[in-house]
């Protein structure tokens, strides 16, 4: 595998952020010089979201902080996607994606299209899940969970 890439592509719903995007974005900013976001818009998270995402706007202004403070020197572009495979399956300057364990499937998926639409595959680069300090996977979906349940304890 190539360490090093003039364009790699991630992408997801970027809701509650936390160490696991931290590592995902980290590691899309460390192996490529640009770096394209896809963040998916409310309508499309709400097809597949258990729960309502924070607004596009509020998730794309925390994903670019974080970025900021982690990346502040890379060209990241940002595209909002409405289908799960984005400008991925299109746009042929694209070298590698970067995925976690549970979004690999997708990835894959994303190449099978591009080689449809005969353009060559992206390498794939993935990640291994974060776990907290009970070992739990961490995840937007854990997260509020936890915070709920946390809400409705008796203190």
């Amino acid at each position: 595998m190539k360490l090093r890439f003039r364009y790699v592509v991630l992408g997801g719903t970027f809701d509650t952020l936390h160490a696991g995007h931290v590592k995902l974005l980290a590691t899309a900013t460390l192996i490529g010089d640009k770096i394209l976001i896809g963040l998916t818009s409310d309508a499309f998270a709400s097809t597949y979201k258990q729960y309502r995402v924070r607004p596009f706007s509020a998730r794309l202004a925390n994903i670019r902080n974080l970025l900021s403070l982690i990346a502040s020197d890379k060209d990241v572009v940002y595209a909002e996607i409405n289908d799960p495979h984005g400008p991925a399956v299109a746009d042929p300057r694209l070298e590698a994606i970067v995925a976690s364990i549970e979004t690999a499937p997708r990835a894959l998926e994303i190449n099978d299209e591009r080689a449809k639409r005969g353009l060559r595959p992206m390498e794939l680069v993935v990640i291994s899940t974060v776990r907290d300090g009970y070992g739990h996977v961490l995840s937007s979906t854990y997260i509020r969970r936890a915070l709920e349940h946390m809400r409705l304890e008796p203190k």
